[in-house]
Formats: C-alpha cells, structure tokens, sequence
C-alpha cells in the first residue's frame, strides 16, 4: 500500500491539473467574495412581505461572521460537483488515457492498493482545494471589502464547514471513477457529474434533498442564493455510504477483470 501510495503520489509532480484546479477555486472563490455587496443589495431590496431566505439564515448584515460562511457554499454551489468529479477522472482516467497503465501493472503491488492510493490522493487533493478557497476568499475578502468584526476563528470554521460539504460528495467519486475506466477519457464522467449537478439545483428546498448524494451539500451548508440549511439524516448518510461501496466494489471489479484480461 506504501508503494502505491508513493506510487499515485509521484505522478502528480508534473501533473498540470493541479495547477487548473487551483486557479478555478482562486477565480470562483474571488468573484464570489467579490459579490458579496451585489447580495446586500438583493437582501436590502427583497419586497416586504416576500420570502427572505437571507434573513431566516441570519444573513442579513455583511460582516465576517456571515461572509465566510459563504465559502463552503461553493462546494454546493458551481465548483464542488465538476471539479472533484474532474480531479477523480483524471486521476483514474490518465493511466489509461495516455496508455501508461501497463507500466503500473508491473509493479509487485496489488492493484486494489492503487485504487485505494488513488482515493487516497483524491482526498488529499480536495482537502487543498477548501484549504485554497477559504484562503482566497478570506484573502480577497480582506482586500476588497471593508467588513468589521474579523476573527480567526471564523476561517476556522468556514474550512470546518468546507470539508464537511465535501464529505457527501467524495462518497459518490468511485462512481465517477468507475465511468472512467469504462470510457477511457473524462467525457462521460464529466457529462454524468453534469447531470447529477443540475438534479442537485433541482432538488433545493425539497426535502429529496436530503436523500440525494449530490445535493447533500445543499442541505448541509446552503447555496449563495438559497442560504437555507437543514439537517441530514442517518438514512442520508446510509444512502452516501451505500453510493461509495457499490461504486468501490464495482472500480474493484474492472481493475481486476482487466489485470485478468491483460
């Protein structure tokens, strides 16, 4: 498992994808926090009378304390869905893409171990990624706005809360890794995380919500526009955990059925 580790580890060195992805998270994360005045104004000129979801969230006044609780919705919002289902495809796609699978094949290590490497790698790659967004909104929120009231313990807490949106979402990544090594490429995985996207915005405000891997997030921590949280269940964590052992079991089954073949 070391050397596997080590393995998936070392062929990230000059992998430009990480590059990619961080300056998506840099751009998204900037032109959110960037927003912020745009959404005081939306919460200021909601009619009387109307459905405020800012105020039944407390969002009311712009300060840090609420600010960076706008950080993990990026996670349910635009990025959190596309680019780990695009760092799980590349990560289980390249090999097989470039063709370079069968040097791994050599190695005295089981290729379940590069499997659970590769999940391994994902993690770690996703953990960067809400320690780079919190880190850029704060950033760019500490040079753009003028808000009172900073603290340390709220970045604490917007990456607390970041990683915790994450967590549903990287349960249904073997499924995703899986359309990968069925398709040889990041068109399918990437049409799929599509369409799981748009069920996930379909499903706000609906208590399905709770139910469906993808737009757990959603419940957990809100969206930009819908900052509403709710409250999953032990059956929405079965159902998550579910997704994550048929989609391992079934990326077990075609690694192996391809080292058979091979």
């Amino acid at each position: 498992m070391i050397r596997a580790l080590r393995a998936e580890f070392g062929k990230l060195k000059r992998a430009r994808m990480i590059l990619w992805t961080a300056l998506i998270i840099i751009g998204y994360s900037s032109i959110g926090i960037a927003m912020m005045p745009v959404v005081e104004d939306h919460v200021v000129n909601i009619p009387a009378g109307a459905v405020n979801p800012f105020e039944a969230a407390g969002l009311t006044v712009l300060n840090w304390e609420n600010a960076v609780r706008f950080i993990a919705m990026g996670v349910s919002g635009a990025w959190g869905i596309m680019v780990l289902s695009l760092i799980t495809a590349y990560v289980f796609g390249r090999e097989l893409r470039e063709g370079t699978d069968v040097a791994s094949a050599t190695l005295p290590v089981r290729r379940e171990a590069f499997v659970f490497a590769k999940m391994v790698v994902i993690a770690f790659w996703a953990a960067g990624l809400a320690v780079l967004a919190v880190m850029a909104q704060v950033g760019v929120g500490a040079v753009y706005l003028d808000l009172d009231g900073f603290k340390w313990s709220y970045v604490g807490r917007a990456l607390a809360d970041t990683l915790y949106a994450m967590l549903p979402l990287y349960l249904t990544l073997p499924v995703i890794a899986w359309l990968s090594l069925s398709r040889k490429g990041y068109l399918c995985p990437m049409l799929f995380a599509v369409v799981m996207y748009v069920l996930a915005s379909g499903l706000i405000g609906l208590d399905a919500a709770a139910y469906f891997p993808w737009s757990m997030p959603i419940v957990l921590v809100g969206v930009t526009w819908m900052p509403l949280t709710g409250e999953l269940t032990a059956a929405s964590w079965a159902i998550a955990l579910a997704v994550f052992a048929v989609g391992m079991v079934a990326v077990l089954r075609k690694v192996n059925h391809a080292a058979e073949t091979a």
